[in-house]
């Protein structure tokens, strides 16, 4: 009974250490997709093999269990870091919105949208638009993480309003 206790406490204890460590990397900017996806899989792979290990299940079930885990993490964890902008795409938004608003602001613009789309890079060139991010001309910062991709023509003062119905979420 003691020697159940103290493997059940291991392995809460294991799966802990591995879910910290794991949530320490995950915003680590550093990290590729596929850099974040290896981590993850690596660790959740980790994880169920040690939450499976510790309370008899046999290893002929506990590998193949660990194995599939470990692919789901990483097809998630890739997908979902490639789905985000990069530092340097939104460092770029952020130095366009802010060029744009002063040199409009020094042509007399009035009443500047307080969201407007600025152009950024594309890791994955399309022909569906240009990329664009929403940025806040209250803030003079990116509005989400988000990237778009607009057929829309600039306006008169090199920036485009943000329509009324592309919702964003806020940071």
């Amino acid at each position: 009974m003691d020697y159940e206790k103290n493997m059940n406490r291991l392995a809460k204890l294991g799966t802990t250490f591995v879910a910290a460590g794991a949530l320490g990397t995950a915003g680590c900017e550093n990290f590729s997709s596929t850099e974040a996806g290896l981590l993850a899989a690596g660790l959740a792979g980790a994880a169920t093999g040690i939450a499976l290990g510790t309370t008899g299940v046999p290893a002929s079930s506990a590998v193949p269990i660990s194995l599939g885990a470990a692919a789901g993490a990483g097809a998630l964890a890739v997908a979902a870091t490639n789905a985000q902008v990069g530092r340097d795409q939104r460092l770029l938004a952020e130095q366009r919105g802010q060029t744009l608003v002063a040199q409009a602001q020094q042509r007399g613009a009035r009443n500047i949208p307080r969201y407007i789309l600025v152009d950024t890079v594309s890791a994955r060139p399309t022909a569906g638009g240009r990329p664009v991010m929403i940025f806040d001309t209250a803030s003079g910062k990116v509005a989400s993480n988000r990237l778009y991709y607009v057929g829309m023509p600039v306006g008169p003062y090199g920036y485009t309003e943000v329509p009324p119905g592309m919702s964003f979420g806020g940071r």
